[in-house]
């Protein structure tokens, strides 16, 4: 997956060049100055200030029109790690003669001192030194200067004496945390750049690999272990293949290992725009990042890549294959008043009842409005210990359904959705009614019912009326007629019926709706019935059972004689949030006051 991700980059880099790379480079916060190696004289340009704003997520730039030029030439001087610094004290951050970077403070407390300067500029005048005393470094380096030519020396030497003898800091402001760095440049911008990518390359060859112990020769040609996405040492044998003869798990040529580097470059350059979200599309040849707020673009086939930013680079964390995902979904979604909420403020209300959604991400941000109080997709994709959730109930629905939600609405596919409704989505309607906020509860179960109702059962809304339907009938038969409950649904949804009409005699001035909470946690028919008997003596003393057409004697006398195969509270939820079917005025009686 990685490599076929690697070879739709290495397409788009040759059809756009290293651009690709460095227009989504942000620079280190610090003071850049341009020095023009002019023929006659050199000239040093006034410090371009650049900062990237956390907040906005902007990069600040002092000076716009010379950003995309620094960009490029501090992307093409930066080390690999200090690990393989050229700078044999490790003051100097940079990988070639042409730039000097150093952090302020080296700068202010006299550290940086002419020697280092010097010793760091005798590097590049003899490579072969740094590299000699290992075997499988001097080959490396061999190899690369027969491929590039050695250094000049003459400019090494001139760039050297013009360092020593003028204060290249000159109106910067060292007392910031920040760096200082200086790039020589030509006149001939596009000489500069090119000047710079080989002496780039001048380093990276000899430093692309993790450790060049494990190097080997492969057909005439060098190979190694990448230094990216792979940490291979002594304290870490277990990412050993023991059972090849050679242990070490991947080797790649030089071009490879360096095309590698520059994929992981440009995932660190999206990273550091916070788009974390990778899209690889194989059809058209194309990458396409995206932030935790921005939508996906339709994709016939691909990969998806989600990564994180570590102190070594962009790591990726997360991977699928990507077979036609697309933002419309399979079919209209419809949102229906299974809870019956009145029409006055159906019509008030911000949620599309009744109209169709084809969005998926409409779909989205319904749930995370509905269910999750507009706080799931902030939690979407950051650490347990950083969610700052402080509903115990809402913040663990919130780690068990996330990667579920990652699976449809950012990898398009719906198969385990259905799997929260009962654990998941039930457990918040639970919660909200608990809290006492039965309007929360209702539009949970509204949408839950029609997400039921779009991903399986087509004929589920029309079942939850029916049951409602078949028990108005019940209640409301004569006295001397016998009837019965048809299901286990409509028994449940009555369950929940009749602890509504209870709760409401309560006389108390703070009515909570706990009570509920023992009818949802049993799964026991004798302990229902006996939660259903304690319930109703406690207000058998206001209870006018001759009251309401007989409604009240008629639900109850049914309500402890039946014997469900299964109880399921999702039903007693619909129905204890429904409006009271005991209350329900007949249609004659209506018709009298009209």
């Amino acid at each position: 997956m990685l490599q076929e991700a690697i070879d739709v980059f290495h397409t788009m880099l040759q059809r756009e060049g290293d651009h690709l790379i460095t227009d989504a480079y942000i620079p280190k916060d610090g003071e850049y100055r341009l020095i023009m190696m002019n023929t006659d004289q050199w000239e040093m340009k006034d410090p371009i200030n650049i900062t990237f704003n956390k907040k906005t997520g902007e990069v600040e730039v002092s000076d716009p029109e010379s950003y995309a030029l620094v960009q490029e030439l501090d992307y093409k001087s930066k080390l690999l790690e200090m690990n393989k610094s050229m700078d044999p004290k490790k003051k100097i951050h940079c990988n070639n003669y042409l730039s000097l970077a150093v952090k302020k403070e080296t700068i202010r407390s006299g550290i940086l001192t002419d020697d280092i300067i010097h010793r760091y500029f005798d590097v590049f005048r003899n490579p072969m030194g740094k590299y000699e005393k290992k075997s499988a470094s001097k080959a490396l380096y061999q190899v690369t200067e027969e491929r590039l030519g050695v250094p000049d020396i003459h400019l090494i030497d001139k760039i050297e004496q013009f360092v020593l003898s003028h204060d290249i800091w000159e109106g910067m402001d060292l007392d910031k945390k920040n760096y200082a760095k200086v790039f020589f440049i030509y006149p001939d911008e596009l000489k500069t750049k090119e000047l710079y990518a080989k002496e780039n390359e001048r380093y990276l060859f000899p430093n692309i690999y993790n450790r060049n112990d494990f190097n080997m020769e492969r057909n005439g040609e060098i190979v190694g272990l990448p230094n990216d996405n792979i940490t291979l040492n002594d304290n870490k044998p277990y990412l050993r293949n023991k059972t090849r003869k050679n242990e070490i798990p991947h080797l790649l040529s030089q071009e490879d290992a360096l095309l590698r580097k520059k994929f992981f470059d440009y995932l660190f350059g999206q990273a550091s725009q916070k788009k974390y979200h990778i899209y690889v599309d194989t059809m058209n040849q194309d990458i396409k990042a995206y932030t935790n707020r921005e939508h996906p673009q339709n994709l016939s086939s691909g990969y998806y890549l989600r990564i994180i930013m570590e102190k070594t680079g962009a790591e990726i964390c997360d991977a699928d294959v990507i077979i036609h995902y697309d933002t419309k979904l399979d079919h209209p979604f419809y949102l229906k008043n299974f809870s019956e909420i009145p029409e006055d403020v159906i019509k008030k209300s911000k949620l599309p009842y009744g109209a169709a959604v084809d969005d998926k991400w409409e779909l989205f941000s319904m749930i995370n409005s509905v269910f999750f109080d507009g706080k799931l997709l902030g939690s979407m994709f950051c650490d347990a210990s950083d969610i700052r959730i402080n509903d115990p109930y809402l913040k663990r629905a919130v780690l068990k359904c996330r990667d579920i939600f990652i699976q449809w609405f950012w990898k398009g596919e719906d198969i385990k959705i259905s799997k929260i409704m009962d654990d998941i989505f039930l457990l918040l309607i639970q919660n909200s009614i608990v809290n006492d906020n039965i309007f929360a509860a209702q539009r949970q179960i509204n949408l839950r019912w029609s997400l039921l109702e779009y991903l399986s059962d087509p004929k589920l809304g029309v079942h939850m009326g029916d049951i409602r339907n078949q028990l108005r009938k019940h209640i409301n038969t004569s006295g001397n007629k016998d009837w019965n409950f048809v299901n286990d649904e409509e028994y449940c949804y009555a369950v929940g019926q009749g602890v509504s009409y209870l709760l409401s005699l309560s006389k108390a001035n703070l009515k909570s709706k706990a009570c509920i909470n023992p009818f949802l946690s049993t799964k026991n028919t004798n302990v229902l019935h006996r939660h259903l008997e304690n319930l109703f003596k406690k207000y058998d003393y206001c209870i006018d059972h001759n009251a309401y057409g007989g409604r009240v004697t008629q639900l109850f006398s049914q309500l402890t004689e039946y014997k469900p195969k299964e109880i399921k509270t999702a039903f007693i939820v619909a129905g204890f949030n429904a409006p009271c079917l005991v209350y329900e005025k007949r249609k004659k009686e209506t018709k009298k006051e009209d």
